[in-house]
């Protein structure tokens, strides 16, 4: 379920405060059918905001993964995610993070395109795995936007699917 479905074009931006985005979270999660779900993933915005706040204490979730990618200024918004989570008792299933490096197509060597990963470190220091470390690949874009992501294969996503798989 996605608010863009319920927009007249695709582009359209949604122009609410929190307090309307809140609503439309807590209304996707009591209004619409959700029949024979084994899993079921909220996308949410970076931080701490109304969107992640309504979501932690309106939905039972069995935990949460934090998505992040290798940029500095990103890991200040990771650890107050964790200890926004930590604060309101969610466990955190781990870390997956995005554009972590990507392949030369001619040589195969990683290129770290942001600058080295301090994934390990927020980890160690938070106690929470590391699932995936997920590499910018043009194929896995096609197929996003071709809406066949599920012939990716995707072989560094298995940690991420074996820790949600023994929930």
């Amino acid at each position: 379920m996605s608010a863009n479905l319920l927009l007249d074009n695709d582009s359209d931006p949604i122009l609410w405060r929190g307090s309307m985005i809140s609503n439309l979270v807590k209304q996707f999660w009591t209004d619409c059918v959700w029949t024979d779900v084994d899993f079921m993933f909220v996308d949410m915005p970076p931080g701490t905001g109304d969107v992640p706040l309504t979501v932690f204490q309106s939905i039972p979730l069995d935990g949460i993964i934090i998505v992040t990618s290798p940029q500095e200024l990103v890991k200040m918004i990771v650890e107050k995610a964790v200890k926004m989570a930590n604060a309101m008792n969610i466990p955190i299933l781990g870390f997956v993070e995005n554009m972590s490096y990507a392949v030369c197509p001619d040589c195969g060597k990683e290129i770290k395109i942001f600058g080295e990963s301090h994934i390990d470190e927020l980890a160690k220091e938070y106690g929470v795995p590391v699932l995936a470390k997920l590499p910018i690949d043009p194929e896995t874009a096609k197929a996003c936007d071709e809406g066949k992501i599920e012939s990716v294969s995707g072989e560094y996503l298995k940690g991420a699917a074996d820790l949600i798989a023994k929930i």
